[in-house]
């Protein structure tokens, strides 16, 4: 994570430098909100997943712009924070004789970083492309309760942990741009985007077994490494106040954020061959100022 955070900055800085700093603008400010996730873990297929509920935190980071012409500028922003959820599933998939009860915890740590180089095609509309970076670590635990549908008898406790789990993706993105003024301080803009992303999937888990009676033991230390490819789309529509000269812009918006997730080469245990869905939604507050 930290090589790519650091070649974001470093062709920052180079743009920053070659470009004229008399004609050239500048923005930055920072950009917060609270989002629900849906990780693609939902379509699995594995204990108690299919019933993960949405994961919700606050993501927040900083935003900077470099104003080359009235029409070319170049931008970063990021989004990083914690997201988690716990729920509890009852279910049957081993067999009709055995039914689960588990309690599930997943937290994750996300960071999203956009870089985007824009051209304006007339005084509304705007094109851009861009790079994404995303990096995910991710906590899974569970407890599972094994009791036999008819004595009521327990026949195995089952814990999980999955502590260091971890997902790094990177890739091009292309879209497009609309603003609105709505009088002389308000505006309406959205950008809209498809985004190409590839990496990898590190995993480590151990697992513990119980026939009820007995302590815990450990049941198996496994770890793997998977490549990993999502196909996405973003949108943004947003609100925004320009109060004057010296005052932020301030603006007000949404994102809706949906990768196709694919596991080249998964074997189906654990990772299915089919294709997975991840979502993301919230709503955010920015504050720009330009100098």
């Amino acid at each position: 994570m930290k090589k790519i955070i650091i070649a974001f900055l470093a062709l920052f800085i180079t743009l920053f430098f070659t470009a004229d700093s008399k004609a050239m603008e500048y923005m930055a400010g920072a950009k917060g909100g609270y989002y629900a996730w849906q990780p693609f873990l939902k379509d699995i297929g594995a204990s108690g997943m299919s019933d993960i509920e949405w994961g919700t935190g606050a993501l927040y980071g900083p935003i900077v712009s470099l104003i080359f012409t009235p029409n070319i500028s170049f931008s970063v922003a990021g989004l990083m924070g914690e997201q988690s959820t716990h729920w509890q599933s009852t279910f049957s998939d081993f067999n009709n004789d055995t039914k689960v009860t588990g309690t599930y915890y997943f937290e994750a740590f996300r960071a999203d970083i956009d870089s985007a180089l824009s051209y304006r095609l007339t005084e509304n509309f705007k094109i851009f492309a861009g790079y994404k970076y995303q990096y995910l670590k991710m906590t899974y635990r569970y407890t599972e309760l094994r009791t036999n549908t008819s004595s009521g008898d327990v026949e195995e406790i089952y814990v999980m942990l999955m502590d260091n789990n971890k997902c790094a993706l990177h890739g091009p993105a292309l879209g497009l741009g609309v603003s609105l003024p709505l009088g002389i301080k308000y505006f309406l803009a959205a950008n809209f985007s498809g985004i190409y992303l590839q990496g990898k999937s590190e995993s480590k888990s151990k697992s513990y077994k119980s026939n009820g009676s007995d302590p815990l033991a450990l049941n198996s230390n496994e770890s793997s490494n998977n490549k990993m490819r999502q196909i996405g789309v973003n949108f943004e529509p947003a609100v925004g106040f320009s109060a004057g000269e010296g005052l932020p812009i301030i603006t007000l918006g949404f994102r809706y954020q949906h990768f196709w997730v694919k596991f080249p080469g998964a074997t189906g245990d654990p990772l299915p061959k089919k294709t997975l869905h991840d979502t993301l939604i919230g709503g955010f507050v920015s504050a720009v100022f330009m100098f």
